[in-house]
């Protein structure tokens, strides 16, 4: 569903939603939009359909992977992400920058390319350890 409302109205459904919840979960019922109306299960059912379908489909997929493959394919993917800025993709996977560039460093060693630094980083991480 495409939310209609802005950014605060956004905001401000969620907030209700959260306290209008009954147990861990917050379900479509819980949900008001700022015109009074609940959310149409109709339209959301679909939604929810897929984005379970595509869960399965990434779990299934790291299914027989080792933690540090996924750890570290997670790390490059975000790298990409953010352009080679490692400030910015550090603060996304919750790491310090300095945790980042350890790794960073312990796959290149390792043979693994890495994204040249963007936005301001050095492009050698190997000489700010």
């Amino acid at each position: 569903n495409r939310w209609q409302g802005n950014v605060r109205e956004l905001e401000n459904t969620m907030h209700r939603a959260v306290l209008m919840a009954q147990g861990d979960e917050i379900g479509p019922d819980a949900i008001i939009t700022p015109d009074g109306d609940r959310l149409d299960l109709a339209k959301t059912a679909p939604a929810v359909a897929h984005a379970t379908m595509a869960a399965e489909q990434v779990t299934r997929a790291l299914v027989g992977r080792t933690v540090a493959d996924v750890e570290r394919d997670l790390i490059l993917e975000t790298l990409k992400h953010c352009l080679g800025n490692r400030t910015h993709a550090a603060n996304i996977l919750g790491i310090s920058i300095r945790t980042l560039r350890n790794k960073l460093n312990e796959y290149a060693d390792g043979g693994v390319p890495i994204p040249p630094a963007g936005n301001g980083d050095f492009q050698r991480m190997a000489t700010t350890g």
